[in-house]
Order: C-alpha cells, then sequence, then structure tokens
C-alpha cells in the first residue's frame, strides 16, 4: 500500500511536502496495532465486496490517530487516499472510463490544498465528502461534479421543457462544483458533453426522455451577484446557464470559507482583499449586504443546455 499511496501522490500532483507529511503519518498509523487493526478490518471489507461503512470507518480512524502523533484531518484523508487502490479495480471491473477515476480522485488534492489553507495541516477537514465517489455515486467529469440524486430544488413539482419532476422522487443529477481553478464557459461545456455521454452509456436510467437533467444547489448560484460582480465574470456567466428557481439570504455566511479560506466573523473589514472576487465580497458585505445562494436546472440534451 506504501507504494501505492507514493505513486498516486504523484500521479496526482501532490505539494511534496504535502506527500511526504502524509506518506510519514501513515507509516505512523500503520506502526499503532489498533489503527492498522482498523484499516485491515475496513478496507478488506472494501476489497472484498466493494463496501464498507466509510463513515464509521472515518471517525473510528480520525478518533484514535493522535495518540500516533497523526492529526485526524489526515488522518481521515490517508483512509480514502487507500481506498483509491480498490475504487480503481472497481473502475476496470465495471468498464467504467479510467479519466473519471482519476479525475474523481483529484477531488482529495483539492479538499487537501483548502485544509492546509484553513487550518495549515495536509489533510481535509471535509473527509466524510468523499464517500459518494467510494460508493460510486459521485462523478467527477473534467470540471464538474455529477452525483446520482432526486429532483430538490423546488420544494414539490417542476416542469420545465415538457418534464414533469417529482419532488424527492424523479432522478436526476446534482451538480457540484469543486475548487479546481477557472469555471470557464468552455471548460462546463467540455465536462456537459462528456457527462452527457458517460450517463447515457452507463447510467441511463438518469436520462430523462433523452435530456440530462441537472440541478445545483451553491453559493454560485447566488442571484445578487448580477448586482456586484463584474459582468466578465465566470460565476456570472455559470449562473446564467440555470434557471435559478429557488435561493435564500443567511446572515452566517457558512461559505465564507471557500472565498476567503477564513470562517465568518461578522465584520467584512478583516476579509482578505488578494482577489477580484474576494474584493466583490468584501465591498458587498461592508456595505451591509448579506450573501447567500440558489438552486438552479439546467436541461442538457447532449449538444447545448436548452431551458435557456
Amino acid at each position: 500500500m506504501k507504494k501505492f499511496l507514493e505513486n498516486f501522490l504523484e500521479m496526482q500532483d501532490y505539494p511534496r511536502d504535502a506527500a511526504i507529511s502524509l506518506i510519514s503519518d501513515y507509516e505512523k498509523l500503520m506502526a499503532d496495532p489498533d489503527e492498522k487493526a482498523l484499516f485491515d478490518k475496513y478496507l478488506g471489507e472494501y476489497e472484498s465486496n466493494d463496501k464498507t461503512n466509510f463513515g464509521e470507518f472515518v471517525t473510528l480512524v480520525g478518533r484514535e490517530s493522535e495518540k500516533c502523533g497523526v492529526h485526524r484531518f489526515s488522518a481521515e484523508l490517508i483512509v480514502f487516499l487507500c481506498s483509491a487502490k480498490h475504487l480503481r479495480e472497481i473502475y476496470i471491473k465495471r468498464e467504467l472510463p479510467a479519466e473519471i477515476w482519476h479525475d474523481s480522485m483529484l477531488d482529495m488534492r483539492y479538499k487537501l490544498m483548502e485544509c492546509k489553507k484553513m487550518h495549515n495541516i495536509w489533510g481535509s477537514f471535509v473527509a466524510s465528502w468523499f464517500c459518494g465517489f467510494f460508493t460510486l455515486e459521485r462523478f467527477q467529469i473534467g470540471r464538474l461534479q455529477y452525483e446520482l440524486s432526486w429532483h430538490f430544488a423546488t420544494e414539490g413539482d417542476l416542469d420545465i421543457c415538457g418534464l414533469k419532476l417529482e419532488y424527492h422522487k424523479t432522478d436526476l443529477i446534482n451538480l457540484h462544483i469543486p475548487s479546481s481553478g477557472p469555471l470557464t464557459d468552455k471548460a462546463v461545456y467540455d465536462s456537459l458533453r462528456r457527462a452527457y455521454k458517460f450517463f447515457a452509456k452507463h447510467l441511463p436510467k438518469f436520462l430523462i426522455d433523452g435530456k440530462l437533467v441537472i440541478e445545483c444547489g451553491s453559493w454560485l448560484l447566488f442571484p445578487d451577484h448580477e448586482k456586484f460582480l463584474p459582468e466578465n465574470s465566470n460565476i456570472l456567466a455559470f449562473m446564467r446557464h440555470f434557471d435559478i428557481v429557488s435561493s435564500w439570504y443567511e446572515d452566517n455566511f457558512g461559505d465564507c470559507w471557500r472565498i476567503f479560506n477564513c470562517d465568518w466573523s461578522g465584520d467584512a473589514s478583516t476579509l482578505p482583499r488578494e482577489t477580484s472576487l474576494q474584493r466583490a465580497y468584501a465591498d458587498w458585505l461592508g456595505s451591509g449586504n448579506r450573501a447567500g445562494g440558489g438552486n438552479g436546472i439546467i436541461v442538457y440534451d447532449g449538444e447545448k443546455i436548452i431551458n435557456k
């Protein structure tokens, strides 16, 4: 497993310092009989039947890791780094595209970098998020991530483009946007085209009358972005692909860390202003406005978005 981890971290372009730290932490965990027994038990289950209780695994490993001198954020990430080996075998067995395994595993590096910025630790403070990738319920395809879900964007049924979506019944895709660089139209459309082909071939029940119906709930779809982001903003362009069917304001700005790499203190004057997005948000909040988010829908026919 150590050799796999070394190769994996290099292939996925982890920073050298992060790779050294994670391998060292893995060795510390394996030197502890109790932690090694946990890894053997749960990874053994995953390897024998493609299933294990990742939530329980992560909780137990994180709870005990600090007695080994390993921060729980690091130990919890290592759980999934080790699990990537068998997930690759599942992809091969089910004839799923190798590039989607590769792209999906990149999410661990994205979360590693967020953890370093937020907590100065090589690990992940949201490790339970990774479960969906390992249970084949979430796939990264190019720039975007696609999760098997059902209609949730409105609190009730919805008709769109001649399609009837039943609340919490109609199968569709929940879209996620990782923090992996610019959100350009080119990257978005490339991802949509590839996703349509993937679902048509491997999970056709998630096409509705030949259409890929995608819902997204995110701070990126906050309607008030139209009031304070510049017209050339990639976020505005992305947002405009959606029919935004519901939205909200929030007082506690829980997504502050996604933009500023820190939690919301209630005082906009303390926020970093290193990027144009940070400056726009800090000015908006500093003027007494609130942050928020929105739920949106895209209907994609394999070539174009047809709901706009």
